[in-house]
């Protein structure tokens, strides 16, 4: 009963777009495992993220016949899907091998505006003010061998 009072207090109603609201739990920070930075990583222990986040989903996706297509790099995608979503984001880590799956972040700057990077399929109203950062939502998932940038 208990999780059930907990979805309407992650609603995203209210929510600033470009502003990602959440659960966390463990040590959050943005990205993958609870020690992805270099002077704390824990090389051969164990680390666990699970978030629950709330906000606008936008998703490029590349055009299914063109193989080097790659909206995040310019290219025309073939839609965008953008909806509201409260979601999980689960990322696991043992030594170097780790894996993450559900509604990841991704930051989006002033400087992608241009058409060499989101400029082709974001809004204009999706961008943040100059000097300001905007986050969204993202379905991805994946395997990694290592735990570091």
């Amino acid at each position: 009963m208990r999780r059930l009072l907990l979805l309407p207090a992650l609603m995203p109603t209210g929510c600033k777009t470009g502003s990602v609201e959440g659960l966390s739990l463990g040590s959050y920070e943005r990205g993958l495992w609870f020690d992805d930075n270099v002077k704390e990583r824990h090389a051969t222990g164990f680390g666990m993220k699970l978030d629950i986040v709330a906000e606008q989903m936008i998703r490029p996706v590349s055009k299914f016949r063109e193989a080097s297509n790659n909206p995040w790099k310019g290219d025309e995608p073939c839609f965008v899907i953008r909806s509201p979503m409260i979601g999980p984001y689960i990322s696991l880590a043992v030594g170097d091998i780790g894996l993450y799956f559900g509604f990841k972040t991704f930051q989006v700057e002033n400087r992608h505006r241009s058409l060499d990077r989101y400029g082709r399929w974001m809004h204009e109203n999706e961008f943040p003010e100059p000097n300001d950062v905007n986050v969204y939502l993202q379905p991805s998932a994946s395997i990694r061998r290592t735990r570091w940038r």
